[in-house]
This record gives C-alpha cells, sequence and structure tokens, in this order.
C-alpha cells in the first residue's frame, strides 16, 4: 500500500466561478491526447469497469454521503466517452455520457473540489442542474493511481447551494484514498492469484462486446437505446423544468448505407469490414461529443442527438454525415464509394422511448430510400400506407438475408422440342407470411426505389446458377432475366453485367434481357447505347409482353431487339375461335420479316401448342411444358425427355422449321 499512501492529501479549493457560457459555446472535453491515453491505459489496469456492484465500494460511498451531509454520492471512473459508477448512493444511475459529467472537467485536479452553486458558471446548463435532480452543490476528490494518474472521482452532491467544511473536505479525501487503496488491494490479489492478465481481460472484453460492436467499437444497439432513455429522461425534466415544450428535444437518426452490399459481394466481407470502420470513422469526426454514434447491424448506424437546438439542426448533422462519405475508399486498389439514406425522429413529437423512436427512424429511413437523400418520420395518414412502409422494410432485409430465390422455366424450341433458353423468375418465401406473389413484391420494390438493386440481385444470384451449371451439358443455355426500365435508364446495367460476367468467367451469351414494350418506349438515347453496349457483350433484348403496349412500333427500328414476346392474354384465346389466332399470326410474320424471334408465353393446352406450330411460331413457354423449377431441379428436368416429349406430343413426322436467330 506504500505507494497509495505516498500520494499527499491534497488541500481543499472552493472553485472560482467563471462566466456562463454563451449558447453557442460548448464546453469542451479533453482532448485525446497522449496523456489522456496513459490515463485511459492506467484505468483498464484495475479492470473495474462494468464489474458489479461489491459491498465494500457501496459502504465507502454511502460513508462520504453520511460525512458530508449530502443526499446524493457516486464512485465514479471516466472512461473515453462515459462516466462509469462503480457505487452509488441516493440516485440509481450507472453511466453518464462525458458530455453530462460535472467531474470530467476536473480529472486534471489533485485536489477536492467543491462548486457551492452549480447554477453560476459553465455548469449552470447541465442536464442534471437544470433538469431532475435539480443539482445545485458539488464536491469530488481524486482517485489517484500509484503512477500519479487519476482513473476516477469520489464526489457528493446537494440540491441545495452550499460548501464542504474543511473537516468534510479532509474526510472526503480521505474516503477517496481509501477506495484507491481498495481498488489496489483487489489488483493485487488478483496479480497474486495468477488471473488479472488472462481472466479479467477476457471478461472485461466479454462485458464490452455484450454493449459494443467488435468491428468498430462503436456502442451496439443495447447501450445505444440506454444512453437514449438517459437523453429522454434528462429532456423531459427539462420541459417540465421550463414549462416550454419546445426545449429539451432528443433527436434519433438511422442510418442505411446504399451501395455497401454491392462491395461485400464483389470483393468480399473483409474489404466490407473495411469500409465500416472507415464509415464509423468519418461519422464520429462529423458529431459534436455529447452526441452518440451507434452500429446497430450490418451497414446500419444509429446517432442520438441530445439536447436537440432545433429540428433543422437534424437535418444539418444529416448532410454533413452524407458528405463524410464523398471521399472514395480504396479498396483492392480500387476506388469505391458509398452512400447514406436517413431516416430522422425526434422527441417528444415522434415517440417519448427508445423503441418508439428507433421504429419511426427506420420507416423514415426507408422513405429516404425511395426518395434519396434523409427525411424526418411523418406520421402515417392510414393504415395502408404504413403496411406499405413495413413491407418495403421486409423486402430490404429480403434482399439482404438471401430469403429471396430462382426459379427457371425453360423455353421450347417449337419445331425440334429442344430447350432454347430458361427464364428467371424471382420467388420470395417470406418467414411468416409464406409465398410473397411476385407481381405484389416487384409493384413495392418500383415504389421503394429498390427495383435496380433487385434486379442486380437477380443478374448476380442467375450467373451463380450458370456457373454451377457449366460442365453438365448446360454451358450454352442462356437464362432469361426480366429488368425494369428505371435499371436500364440507371446506367449501371452495362457495367453490372460486365463485371459479374468477368467474375463468373461466363460469356455475354448466357444473358437475354427482358424489358417491356412500354418501358423501352419512353426510354431515351442514353438507353439505345446502354443496349448496344450489351449487345457487344453478346447478350439479346427481349420485349416483353408485346402488343400490351404502345401501337408505335418505331421502337423496333430505334434499338437492338432480338425477340418479340406475344403476352400470354393473346395465346389463350387460340383455342377459342377468338380473333387472337390473326393477331398472333400478324406478329409472327413481322417479326420473321424483321428476322426476330417470337417467344409465345403461357402456353398451358396442347391446342395452344399445335397452332402455335402452325403459325410459324419460334419459341414457347408455359406450364404445358414445365412450372418453374428451382435451380438445383432444373439440370434433371433438362436432361430428361419430358420437356421434349410435352413439345413433339402431336407434332408427327412434320418436318421441323428452321429456327430464325439473328
Amino acid at each position: 500500500m506504500s505507494e497509495i499512501e505516498s500520494v499527499p492529501i491534497a488541500p481543499h479549493r472552493i472553485l472560482a466561478l467563471t462566466p456562463t457560457p454563451k449558447d453557442d459555446e460548448a464546453v469542451p472535453l479533453p482532448p485525446e491526447t497522449v496523456a489522456e491515453t496513459v490515463r485511459l491505459d492506467t484505468l483498464r489496469l484495475y479492470g473495474i469497469l462494468d464489474t458489479p456492484p461489491e459491498p465494500a465500494f457501496d459502504d465507502l460511498t454511502k460513508l462520504a454521503a453520511q460525512m458530508c451531509n449530502a443526499p446524493f454520492a457516486f464512485l465514479s471512473f471516466f472512461d473515453r466517452s462515459r462516466q462509469w459508477n462503480k457505487a452509488v448512493h441516493g440516485w440509481s444511475i450507472r453511466e453518464i455520457p462525458r458530455s453530462d459529467s460535472l467531474g470530467t472537467h476536473f480529472l486534471h485536479e489533485r485536489e477536492t473540489l467543491t462548486i457551492p452553486d452549480l447554477r453560476v458558471g459553465e455548469h449552470a446548463t447541465n442536464p442534471y442542474v437544470v433538469g431532475e435532480p435539480g443539482l445545485r452543490f458539488f464536491a469530488d476528490a481524486p482517485l489517484v493511481s500509484g503512477d500519479g494518474q487519476i482513473i476516477g472521482t469520489l464526489s457528493v452532491m446537494d440540491t441545495e447551494s452550499r460548501t464542504l467544511t474543511e473537516s468534510q473536505a479532509a474526510t472526503l479525501a480521505l474516503l477517496a484514498r481509501q477506495a484507491m487503496a481498495l481498488l489496489e488491494q483487489r489488483r493485487q490479489i488478483a496479480l497474486l492469484s495468477g488471473e488479472v492478465s488472462v481472466r479479467s481481460d477476457a471478461e472485461e472484453d466479454a462485458r464490452r462486446q455484450a454493449r459494443r460492436d467488435v468491428l468498430t467499437g462503436l456502442p451496439n444497439r443495447t447501450l445505444f437505446l440506454e444512453r437514449v432513455e438517459i437523453a429522454l429522461q434528462t429532456a423531459r425534466s427539462i420541459r417540465a423544468k421550463n414549462g416550454d415544450a419546445a426545449h429539451g428535444g432528443v433527436a434519433m437518426l438511422f442510418v442505411d448505407l446504399d451501395r455497401f452490399k454491392r462491395i461485400n459481394d464483389t470483393l468480399g466481407h473483409a474489404a466490407g469490414d473495411v469500409m465500416l470502420r472507415e464509415v464509423a470513422a468519418r461519422f464520429t469526426g462529423a458529431l459534436r461529443p455529447e452526441d452518440t454514434l451507434a452500429r446497430i447491424g450490418g451497414d446500419e448506424f444509429t446517432v442520438l442527438i441530445p439536447d436537440l437546438p432545433t429540428a433543422n439542426y437534424a437535418a444539418i448533422v444529416s448532410q454533413m454525415l452524407q458528405r463524410t462519405l464523398v471521399r472514395p475508399v480504396s479498396l483492392h486498389n480500387q476506388e469505391f464509394t458509398v452512400g447514406a439514406s436517413i431516416g430522422i425522429a425526434i422527441s417528444p413529437r415522434d415517440g417519448e422511448d427508445a423503441a418508439t423512436l428507433l421504429k419511426h427512424a427506420d420507416i423514415a429511413m426507408y422513405q429516404a430510400k425511395a426518395k434519396g437523400s434523409f427525411q424526418f418520420y411523418e406520421p402515417m395518414m392510414n393504415a395502408d400506407s404504413y403496411q406499405r412502409l413495413i413491407e418495403e422494410a421486409e423486402l430490404r432485409r429480403a434482399i439482404e438475408r438471401e430469403e429471396l430465390s430462382l426459379h427457371y422455366q425453360p423455353l421450347m424450341e417449337m419445331a425440334t422440342g429442344n430447350v432454347a433458353a430458361v427464364e428467371a423468375l424471382c420467388r420470395w418465401r417470406h418467414p411468416e407470411r409464406g409465398t410473397v406473389p411476385p407481381a405484389h413484391f416487384i409493384q413495392v420494390a418500383e415504389q421503394a426505389g429498390m427495383i435496380v438493386e433487385l434486379g442486380e440481385w437477380v443478374l448476380r444470384r442467375a450467373c451463380v446458377d450458370a456457373h454451377s451449371w457449366r460442365g453438365k451439358g448446360f454451358d450454352d443455355l442462356r437464362i432469361s432475366v426480366n429488368l425494369s426500365s428505371r435499371h436500364i435508364v440507371h446506367g449501371t446495367v452495362l457495367k453490372t453485367v460486365t463485371d459479374l460476367l468477368t467474375e463468373f468467367d461466363l460469356p455475354g451469351t448466357i444473358f437475354d434481357i427482358e424489358i417491356t414494350e412500354t418501358a423501352l418506349c419512353t426510354t431515351g438515347d442514353t438507353t439505345a447505347q446502354t443496349l448496344q453496349g450489351l449487345r457487344k457483350l453478346g447478350v439479346r433484348l427481349s420485349v416483353d409482353d408485346f402488343g400490351t403496349g404502345y401501337s408505335s412500333l418505331a421502337y423496333l427500328r430505334r434499338f437492338p431487339v432480338d425477340i418479340l414476346k406475344i403476352d400470354r392474354a393473346f395465346i389463350a384465346g387460340l383455342d377459342k375461335n377468338t380473333p387472337d389466332e390473326a393477331l398472333v399470326r400478324a406478329s409472327v410474320e413481322m417479326a420473321h420479316a424483321l428476322d426476330l424471334l417470337v417467344v409465345a408465353e403461357g402456353v398451358e393446352t396442347d391446342a395452344q401448342r399445335v397452332c402455335l406450330q402452325a403459325l410459324g411460331c419460334d419459341l414457347a413457354q408455359g406450364f404445358l411444358f414445365s412450372r418453374p423449377v428451382a435451380p438445383e431441379l432444373l439440370p434433371p428436368l433438362l436432361a430428361g425427355d419430358t420437356l421434349r416429349a410435352a413439345m413433339l406430343s402431336s407434332h408427327g413426322d412434320a418436318a421441323p422449321k428452321r429456327l430464325r436467330r439473328k
């Protein structure tokens, strides 16, 4: 104990009062200097942070309150961004942000300090002064380690303005020394038992992991929500004290990174981890010391802004966070950027508890995904719009969590009975609601601005499946993929396809891209250039739902079209003596005159098949031949004779027609 006893009892000093800072002046936290780093290293040697209560420290804290005639007492330790209370008396609060701590600003002081009236001076705006419990008096004595580092304080507080007698100040200093002696004794015992460096480090790591994100070191969801509740409690106290709902606001930001999944998929999770750490560092640099940044999972971050000046300040912070991402990050000798969609919820307007604020900020974030930039939460006008936002959130997470899958339906050559291609059809098996109809979730994706992301997922998944089929006799099998016009206009599809073909070592002839007639006719010159670029790779363009869109056929000259797909609405009437046969015949003859292939969709009866063969249709798909099947079931289906038999069952000995190819 000699090292502890060698530290003299410092005299009692009543702190000189300084003028109250102006509204736009913040009380700075100690800078992260070499000295602060050394102090933090010393603190960690004692393995005290986040440990359970211990009677010896509890009794000492209670004694400090009694001897100083104070209702509150803390035995506190100061981590990088928080004041953690090992023992408390009269007030159940275990953790305080250092920005709100009364003791953090005096860690360089080696004497007992007293502040008679907290309402006068730099602490006048402290939330525990203006709010509950309405502190007026504060005194503390430092906990000084054997190497002279101040790692914590023993403090007493009161709701009445007052001071300490010289005797009380000396007692507080003695009790602080006793607390330090207990800490040293605790450490020595652990050292003697051979447990300190291995067990205590492992235990502290486990405790920190329970409250911290392992990758970035940021608070995790648990710690973040605890801090939100503390901030909300403080804000309520401020509003009650002032009688003014305009003060005491708290903002929560829900941040989701845009384009991050592409980095993970392309470069792997190690590169994704580098990006996440860089984003965390940039976000931290853009925030105030009193704000809290957390990573709550994947590419999702949250920000707590306590003591919100105005709602507009949350918008300013959102823009600052987005600006930090403009500069690229170098990964694998390439430069990548990510964006951020940010949802904002403000208390008390949008909720008065942490869970509600988080839910509303999350909903606002998905609105921001559709609209870009950031979005404030707005109360839902009706249950339908609320349900739509929930569905958008579920679909986005379904893409991220691989709940989607592709099924494949063969396209049959009507002349030979061979399989010419397969169409990739997206399926969603919801963990609770079961199979979600494609028409429904594709509409949700369009409305939510996720259709490009969904299209890229389909292209990648198709490449994965095509790669798995190579060497099994299906190297030349083409895959037809439906893309939205928004994806084509987006301008990235050419690069996406090129990169995927390179990544999976596939030829461009693996793909047919389907786009609807209406969508194709509403695009511009840039689209034509994109489609020409795809054709150079070997990709074919197929016009889906032909006959249901624009009456003008000028797009057949404007764009590099290879295939026309006749909509199932015309095929359904072929065996029912309707005018549809004449329309299909005209479409086939026109397409062949332009050297285009014709595909009939939705073939379900043998009579329809026979009619289409007679009309000279090149390809057909539908339930008559096969329903869409999972990728692992496709090779055995294609290897069997079932499909060819279905196509040729009534073909007889008729000479097969030449299949036109562009």
